[in-house]
This record gives C-alpha cells, structure tokens and sequence, in this order.
C-alpha cells in the first residue's frame, strides 16, 4: 500500500510563486514540463473518484478542451493507497485518447493547505453549531478545494473549473456538501474569483448514464480514498441533519466568507502566527454577526 502523497503542492508556496511572477514554478516538474506546450484551452478538473472523472468525460462532450489538468487534494480525514490516483488517470487518459484524441491530458496532481482546512472544517465546531444550529466537515472540506482553485486557475490560464459534485447517489442518498444550495454556493464563489465552475453531472441520476460516461465495471464508491469524515452530515436514518436554509445560511455567513479571507491571506504571504491571528480574528467577526 502506498501511503506517501505523490506530487503534493502546497497552496502557501502557490501563491508565493504566483505574487513573484513564476506560479508554474510551484508545480511539481512533470506537470511543469507538460504545460509548456500545452493546447488549449486548458481546463481545470477535480481529481479524486469516479464522480470526478465521469465529470470530465460529460464536459468533454459539450465544450471543446485541448488540455485537461487533473488536480486533487490533501486532507487529513483521507486516508489509503495512493496509488489508486495513478490508476485512475491512466484509466481516464485512456479513455479520453479513445474518445477524444485531440485533448491532451497533463499529469495529475494534489493541493493542500491543512491550515485553510483546519478553519473552515474543524476548529470551531461547538460555536458554529450554535450558531447556525449543524455541522458538518463537509462543506467546508469542499469550499477549501476550490478556494485552492482559484489561484491555480490564474497560474496555469484556465478560466474553467469541473467538478464531479452529484446531488443524488445510490438510494437516493443526498450528500450536504453536494446539495444545490451548496453548489450554488461554490458556482458563485468561483466565478467571483473569475473562475467558470461547471458540475456536469449534478443532476446525473441514472446509473447507466454514468456506465456510458466512464465504461462498465466502475461502481459507486471504488477505487477512490476513503474519508473518516464520510457519513457526518447523515443522521441514523440516512437523512440530512440539517435543512436547505441551514446550508445556505452557513455559506454565506461564514464559510463563503472566510475561504475568501483565506485567499487574500495566503496571497498577503502571511504564514505562522501572523496568519493563525487573522484567520482567529476573521472567525470572531463573523460569528459576532451571528449569534
């Protein structure tokens, strides 16, 4: 088993490359490599999972691309073999080559910046449970990716961001993160930074679509990492803890909010004290408005 993160890029060194003129330095070699002659346009694609790569495939079909960037990311609740990441990406290469053999598909890579991570998923869960009266991980999990979008968007000159998000899985099983109103929130964030997001499968219920997207033999739920956070957002029947306007509530009164600072911070080059004081003044303010 391959527990070591290959390719990892940290978000703090991202935008200390991008303010010194060089984002692309950032970048492991071989996606640097890669880049330089790449077509475009280039597009940006979440990489984790089946969802993401099905994700891709559907816009592939509806949109012309000339380079696809496969980006995942580092989380502390992920864990397993790595190495299921290479697999998938030669699996989806694979079929792109078949399908679609004019885009070019540049090596895969991860993002992560825990300390990002840490405030808008775990740090202050007793007092944004007051608050907005839930709490899940997820949200906040899956803003922090895309807040870590935004930058890199600029670095490598996509303006068009896919993700994977779909609102109804297995059983009609819904997910807080994967919601409308939780996507609705990500489009709107993205696009604030000057970013496209576009969730193609979002409203995807059927599993044969998916079979016809990604082949046959690729269930719901293999090969991707598991997630100790997975579930925390379900109640023991199965259901959603918290309503449509709970959700909405939260993102725009806090996560929005903050991932926004977190941008801004980490573009300022605050690391250490310096920014785990902002990022704790930042979380009072909002919380004071609302008790």
């Amino acid at each position: 088993m391959d527990t070591q993160v290959p390719r990892k890029v940290s978000f703090a060194s991202l935008c200390m490359a991008a303010s010194q003129g060089d984002g692309l330095a950032a970048l492991p070699d071989v996606v640097q490599r890669a880049l330089h002659h790449a077509p475009k346009p280039l597009v940006l694609t979440d990489f984790a999972g089946r969802d993401s790569v099905a994700a891709a495939m559907a816009w592939m079909e509806r949109q012309p691309v000339g380079t696809l960037l496969p980006v995942g990311d580092v989380v502390p609740a992920r864990f397993g073999d790595w190495s299921v990441y290479e697999s998938n990406w030669q699996n989806m290469r694979s079929q792109v080559e078949r399908r679609f053999p004019e885009v070019f598909v540049a090596p895969w890579f991860v993002m992560e910046d825990e300390i990002a991570w840490n405030a808008l998923t775990s740090q202050h869960v007793d007092a944004l449970k007051m608050s907005f009266g839930f709490f899940t991980p997820c949200l906040g999990c899956h803003l922090h990716f895309y807040m870590m979008r935004t930058v890199l968007a600029q670095v490598v000159g996509a303006t068009v961001l896919v993700s994977g998000e779909k609102e109804l899985h297995n059983n009609g099983r819904r997910k807080a993160n994967q919601t409308v109103v939780a996507v609705e929130s990500y489009a709107a964030f993205s696009r604030s930074h000057g970013v496209d997001h576009q969730f193609p499968i979002h409203r995807v219920t059927a599993e044969e679509e998916m079979e016809r997207l990604l082949g046959e033999g690729w269930r719901e739920g293999e090969r991707q990492l598991p997630c100790a956070s997975s579930g925390s957002d379900r109640g023991t029947d199965g259901s959603l803890c918290m309503t449509t306007e709970q959700i909405a509530t939260y993102m725009e009164q806090f996560a929005v909010p903050l991932a926004t600072s977190l941008v801004e911070y980490r573009q300022d080059g605050l690391t250490g004290s310096p920014l785990l004081s902002r990022i704790q003044e930042t979380v009072e303010a909002l919380l004071r408005r609302h008790p």
